[in-house]
């Protein structure tokens, strides 16, 4: 039986890598909420705007990659608390400065401190006892804290703009950096381990060293996945574009920004929903099809965000776009663990997870900027059927390859 002192430790892990997950995301998905105050205080256009979201949540993309190796030989905790020290100056110079050139590089470097706590967090829960019971917990524990946060920040937007917003994430920092003392330390590893994959990183390619870092280089079906994972940057560049924009759905519809907050909180969590119907599913009806069925009808559910005309339409359609991206998401992650039984896929996903979603907010402002939010309607369509032809073909050939081993395995004589 586990004693207490194990129990107080699993809670105060949870609670840490929750705290991590936050602060880490905070950023990206408090986007849709600071877009038109940025918009507002600098006098800058909805690409220009976009153009500089996409920048940091691309370089937070990049060095969650890049600290792919550091988070398994140094102190999480210390570098968490780095990535925290410097989210907090960024967050700062952000809420203060009257010029849009030292905003842009403020939130690139923020992008730097994100990604670095984000991969102390997630590395922690990866090497935990149990991390796929970690994973779900932490998944509805952010998905509140995400949830709470949409609903502040309007009370700080509305009289203080893009500063309030900016604030907002610094005083979350301040209350939540405590909570990363928590933190596990790697495994330790031997030190000739250690000296062997320093030598390998230095005989390896480029392309390799990539793989290497992704963590796939060696698995299995590479043609197949890196075909698929093409499918997945598509799909979710469609669904960054979306995202940065909810706020101005909202306000287009009738609605006032408070609101709006609270549609964005309450619906956002509610929306795990889509996560709790995939695990009753399973996996009775395989994976691709749920799969291609939820991406669609997410896609078709953004174009009617971006067209949609009343505050009713408005909470529903946001709540369904919600319900079905957590639906796909666990059956994106299982296509992905079909090609590789050891899980190498499946971890990658989350890196070009991140890397489709940080051009998001400048495709979708420039798309905004040129054709307005029909225009923008139908760029989750777009990409989203090209996602589903690829996903289709691919997987389709997949699975046949998968039989045809199987039944030469099966015919081989005794």
């Amino acid at each position: 039986m586990q004693d207490a002192s194990d129990s107080r430790l699993s809670i105060r892990l949870l609670i840490s890598i929750t705290a991590c997950w936050y602060l880490a995301q905070m950023g990206y998905y408090s986007q849709a909420q600071i877009f038109s105050p940025v918009m507002d205080r600098y006098g800058v256009d909805e690409a220009m705007t976009g153009l500089m979201m996409s920048k940091e949540v691309m370089v937070y993309a990049m060095t969650a990659l890049i600290m792919a190796g550091p988070v398994t030989r140094f102190s999480r905790m210390k570098i968490a608390m780095t990535g925290s020290a410097i989210l907090l100056v960024c967050g700062l110079i952000a809420a203060l400065t009257e010029s849009f050139e030292v905003l842009k590089v403020a939130r690139m470097v923020a992008g730097f401190g994100a990604g670095l706590i984000g991969a102390a967090g997630t590395a922690s829960a990866a090497s935990s006892p149990n991390p796929q019971r970690v994973f779900a917990i932490i998944a509805v524990t952010w998905g509140l804290s995400s949830a709470g946060g949409a609903i502040i920040i309007p009370y700080l937007t509305v009289p203080y703009g893009a500063m309030g917003g900016y604030l907002s994430m610094v005083g979350a920092l301040i209350l939540m950096f405590p909570l990363l003392v928590w933190l596990p330390d790697p495994p330790k590893e031997p030190s000739e381990d250690i000296a062997e994959k320093h030598r390998l990183m230095t005989t390896l390619s480029p392309l390799q060293r990539i793989t290497e870092r992704l963590g796939v280089r060696g698995a299995p079906n590479m043609r197949f996945a890196l075909f698929a994972l093409f499918a997945l940057f598509v799909y979710e560049l469609g669904q960054g574009s979306i995202q940065v924009f909810l706020e101005q759905f909202g306000v287009r519809a009738g609605m006032d920004v408070i609101s709006v907050g609270q549609v964005l909180g309450i619906a956002g969590f509610v929306g795990l929903l889509g996560g709790a119907m995939a695990a009753w599913l399973a996996d009775r009806f395989g994976n691709l099809k749920p799969a291609l069925i939820g991406i669609a009808t997410n896609t078709v559910v953004a174009a009617g965000l971006a067209l949609g005309t009343s505050a009713t339409s408005f909470a529903i359609l946001y709540l369904a776009w919600n319900m079905c991206f957590y639906f796909v998401v666990p059956y994106i992650l299982g296509i992905m663990s079909e090609m590789d039984r050891k899980g190498r896929w499946a971890v990658a996903t989350d890196a070009v997870w991140w890397l489709g979603a940080a051009p998001g907010a400048a495709v979708g402002g420039y798309v905004v900027t040129a054709g307005g939010y029909q225009g923008l309607a139908l760029l989750p369509i777009a990409v989203g059927s090209l996602s589903i032809v690829v996903f289709y073909i691919t997987l389709s050939r997949f699975y046949a390859n998968k039989r045809l081993i199987s039944e030469a395995k099966n015919n081989v004589p005794a």
